[in-house]
């Protein structure tokens, strides 16, 4: 599976075994894919778009997580090649990348991101996206009222 073509900071970073190119290059894959999933809120992120493609500020909203810190991990995700972008009128839309979404849901098939806080991310993208009309984002950040989840749980 071709995750993305990378960058010379892997190459840098990644020692070279003597397994051939295409083994160096698959094995940079496996260790990409790793990356996306080694970070909570990644894994959140990418359990909202295996739902639908969302935009910024349905993410943040749905996630209750800053703008920053959204687009900091959404640029990981696009840079490993998990996650690609879209410009639909002035909204940029992410999805998943179609190879890398049967690689995820393997992933979350054997372990399943079943923590209180992926449900509560879950309930707040269903109502975000209620809000959509005729299947667009049109409110913009801070749509839903942000809750203590410390108090839910």
């Amino acid at each position: 599976m071709v995750l993305a073509s990378f960058g010379s900071w892997e190459e840098r970073s990644l020692p070279r075994y003597d397994i051939g190119i295409s083994g160096y290059h698959e094995m940079n894959n496996i260790v990409a894919f790793g990356k996306a999933l080694s970070e909570p809120t990644r894994v959140r992120i990418l359990n909202a778009l295996m739902q639908t493609e969302l935009c910024v500020c349905e993410l943040a909203d749905a996630l209750e997580i800053s703008q920053s810190s959204l687009s900091t991990h959404l640029q990981t995700l696009r840079s490993i090649g998990i996650v690609l972008t879209e410009k639909r009128q002035s909204w940029i839309i992410y999805s998943i990348e179609d190879l890398s979404l049967e690689a995820i849901k393997c992933a979350f098939q054997h372990f399943p991101p079943t923590l209180p806080r992926i449900g509560r991310d879950n309930e707040r993208l269903a109502n975000r996206i209620r809000l959509r009309i005729d299947g667009c984002c049109v409110v913009g950040f801070g749509a839903l009222q942000k809750e203590d989840y410390a108090s839910k749980n």
